[in-house]
């Protein structure tokens, strides 16, 4: 496509770039109520539903039952007419391995297992027997007794010796002088559960389901067996149409939580044979230094141990996933636990990962700092490595009732400017009876009273989401970590000098080429690889790693002092570099049909104003992705580049696209001279039902009686007069929350967060004219008795501009 074809497609992407929200079926579902807000979703620009068998799911209905499935049935039938995407949940409801507990049901020893240590001191010389005692459960298994000597409560690693174990499980004890411990490790059912979908399945409940055992190849061949063979054999007809994928909930050993032994380890059925044949040696004699102090290599066992288990994890649960994902025609979406791991989303057709729970909110260093900060780079390097397109993201779960579009905007930005390109939100509720309305809130969808608006930034979102799927990602730098535990330091550095970069992993650098002096990882290209922490590499990597240092590339070991922005920009070539330097900016820049195309996010809470010096050269012009609008800029060639001088205000984002096939413009920026006039007018306030209502301009609405508690919209209305300008703007000031402009019953504008300055018109006539604005607050107001401020809380004016 050419630069006009592109934009054109920009504008109206296709339907399935919208968001695949979370669809909560948290009640006693109606065949027609499902319909009916299917049908909602689809107005409002959803890309399809993510069906999710929620905690409040009527008996009636119930998990994986015939009706169950029948309801299924007619909702993907009805998506499939209205060209939706439909993604299916494994389970019900989460973390994914239980079927609800049907796995434990059908096999107990398929429940989560755990290994715990039960010790004995002893004073040598001894000779004698010992026989652990693990308490009165009847299923938990011997696995080895050994004894050590104690060197200042160390135990030498080189005295640990396996004990022979007879009938009843005791062991004979015979050592010579000194301080001795006797350690036992026991399997054990863990305990762990999961949450299910009736009420009192909730995590923590006595009913809630067992945890199945991850680790254990039949307990995962039982768990498909009970829930995707069951979805195939309804749906078979719409995988891989209608039917994209199937999402497999941040997995984990133990469920919810381990209940025993005391500081449990993950461990399953031969799992002592499993890590003798992977490490070629037996680890029984070091297993206890998972609890106890072997000194000199204590730590790097652990971490070889914790290697392990993911290994293992990766192998039996999420490539068989990812196995019968792809022979069913579907991609294997969801994501791991953690929120900095990425190597088990080699694994994934549709690399995630999630944010909920207030982990990164605006305002603060949430989202540069700690590993929650690294989820959504997480999910697109995983997806460069394995060379997938799309990257999903769930997002907004648990932010509360108090969640506003601001928030929204700003969490979608946080994801969309990381790469990611499926945004999941979490989530839309079937139904808000009795306490439902607090189960993982808030509802983004129908009950929220912004519902009207969400459609406006869904087509953003498409936008966005579009232009970043089928191009190429231009980065130059990438982060080496541990991929079970990547690091976030170097990050914010990067991100906050507008260096992009993505993570790789020891394996993805093993089986990497070095071509000229770039380091080649899946579909990236790297000049420059940065390593941070200690990550275990094979020989392999350290190979590849030397090998590109020789032929020129850029390695850099990251630790606090390093300059590593400064070495780096005397090594590779600066993508975009801006002055001022502005932390908050974030970029991504993607080239698809030769053409290039910077997307810029404002991260911060104050205006950015700075001039931006672009690698690229050529025609551009800035796309507005709210509005789908373009305009010309002025910019300057540079070196065969472009400078740009960019203000973007709070919580905007705009698209630069560069033709390199045409010539830079010479455009003169448009001044303009502001003069603001109060407005003098006598405001009359209604209700949705028209009803007149005594509110002042200004004036916060849920101080007064009978509006404490109420969430919805009011509309304020003025007869206002306007002088002759080039161009008339109205500034509100500050509002709670959401303001909707109308002018003569023309909508002049949408203002979901600050600044709230509506353009009216350019070249308006001078006049009388009726202004209406529909003022929507927060639904926290009405859920959590918040009394968030409402209404017009200044008194708005008119900003006349003037061509200069």
């Amino acid at each position: 496509m050419d630069f006009d074809q592109v934009f054109a497609r920009f504008q109206t992407p296709p339907p399935d770039f919208g968001p695949i929200p979370f669809w909560f079926w948290n009640d006693d579902l109606d065949a027609e109520e499902l319909r009916r807000q299917l049908r909602a979703f689809h107005a409002a620009g959803f890309g399809g539903v993510l069906i999710h068998p929620r905690i409040g799911l009527s008996r009636r209905v119930g998990y994986l039952t015939d009706e169950y499935f029948h309801l299924v049935r007619l909702t993907v039938d009805e998506a499939a007419r209205l060209e939706m995407k439909v993604i299916l949940y494994d389970e019900g409801s989460y973390p994914s391995g239980s079927a609800q507990g049907a796995v434990v049901a059908e096999n107990p020893d398929y429940a989560s297992q755990a290994i715990g240590l039960w010790t004995r001191d002893i004073e040598g010389p001894y000779a004698g027997f010992w026989r652990p005692n693990t308490g009165r459960a009847l299923l938990d298994r011997h696995v080895f007794t050994a004894i050590g000597r104690l060197n200042d409560e160390r135990i030498d690693p080189h005295t640990v010796e396996l004990l022979e174990v007879g009938n009843r499980d005791i062991a004979r004890i015979e050592v010579g002088g000194g301080k001795w411990r006797a350690m036992s490790v026991w399997q054990t059912h863990s305990g762990g559960h999961i949450r299910g979908v009736f009420p009192e399945e909730e995590s923590g409940h006595a009913t809630a389901p067992a945890a199945g055992d991850i680790l254990n190849p039949d307990a995962v061949a039982c768990f498909i067996r009970l829930t995707h063979d069951r979805y195939y054999e309804h749906l078979k007809d719409h995988f891989g149409s209608t039917v994209i994928a199937l999402f497999t909930d941040e997995p984990s050993v133990f469920g919810k939580e381990r209940r025993r032994p005391s500081r449990g380890q993950p461990y399953t059925f031969g799992f002592a044979d499993w890590l003798a044949e992977r490490w070629g040696e037996d680890p029984r004699a070091w297993l206890p230094a998972l609890w106890e102090d072997y000194g000199q290599g204590t730590e790097e066992f652990r971490h070889r141990y914790a290697e392990a288990v993911q290994a293992r994890l990766h192998e039996v649960f999420y490539r068989t996933q990812s196995q019968w994902c792809a022979t069913h025609g579907i991609a294997l979406t969801g994501h791991p636990a953690a929120s900095n791991e990425m190597s088990c989303l080699r694994y994934f057709q549709l690399p995630g990962q999630d944010m909920v729970w207030r982990w990164v909110i605006p305002g603060d260093d949430s989202g540069r700092e700690g590993p929650h900060s690294l989820a959504p780079k997480v999910a697109t390097s995983a997806a460069r490595i394995a060379s997938r397109e799309r990257i999903l993201t769930e997002v907004c779960g648990a932010y509360g009732w108090q969640l506003s579009l601001d928030e929204i905007k700003w969490l979608y930005d946080w994801h969309l400017a990381r790469g990611n390109n499926l945004i999941s939100p979490h989530a839309c509720f079937y139904s808000l009876r009795d306490r439902r309305a607090w189960e993982s809130e808030p509802d983004v969808g129908l009950h929220n009273p912004f519902w009207p608006y969400v459609s406006e930034l869904n087509a953003y979102v498409a936008r966005l989401s579009w232009l970043m799927t089928g191009g190429e990602q231009i980065c130059r730098v990438a982060v080496l970590g541990d991929g079970n535990d990547l690091p976030w330091r170097s990050a914010r550095q990067l991100s906050e000098n507008q260096i992009d970069f993505l993570f790789v992993d020891d394996r993805a650098v093993g089986s990497a080429r070095v071509e000229g002096r770039d380091l080649v990882v899946g579909v990236q290209s790297y000049a420059a690889l940065v390593v941070e922490g200690e990550p275990l590499l094979s020989a392999e990597t350290e190979e590849v790693v030397a090998s590109f240092s020789d032929a020129g590339g850029t390695v850099l070991h990251y630790d606090d002092g390093l300059e590593l922005i400064g070495i780096l920009e005397r090594c590779i070539e600066r993508d975009l570099h801006c002055a001022p330097a502005v932390a908050d900016l974030r970029s991504i820049h993607f080239r698809r049909g030769g053409l290039d195309f910077y997307l810029l996010f404002n991260e911060g809470e104050e205006a950015i104003a700075t001039t931006l010096a672009l690698a690229a050269g050529g025609h551009v012009e800035r796309w507005d992705p709210m509005t789908g609008r373009a305009e010309s800029l002025a910019a300057r060639a540079r070196d065969g580049g472009l400078e740009i001088d960019l203000t973007l205000e709070r919580r905007a984002s705009c698209v630069l696209a560069v033709d390199g096939a045409r010539s830079c413009g010479d455009l003169a920026p448009r001044v303009y001279r502001e003069e603001v006039l109060p407005l003098k007018v006598k405001w009359t306030v209604v209700d949705e039902n028209d009803r007149l209502l005594d509110v002042a301009v200004p004036g916060d609405w849920a101080r007064l009686p009978d509006l404490e508690l109420f969430s919805g919209a009011l509309r304020y209305g003025a007869d206002i007069n306007i002088p002759t300008a080039d161009a008339i703007d109205l500034d509100l000031g500050s509002v709670g929350d959401i303001a909707e402009v109308f002018l003569d019953g023309r909508r002049a504008g949408l203002r979901m967060w600050a600044p709230y300055r509506v353009a009216l018109g350019h070249g308006l006539a001078p006049g009388t004219y009726s202004l209406e604005i529909r003022i929507t607050n927060s639904a926290a107001n009405q859920f959590e008795g918040a009394q968030l401020p409402s209404g017009l809380l200044d008194s708005p004016k008119l900003v006349a501009r003037y061509r200069t």
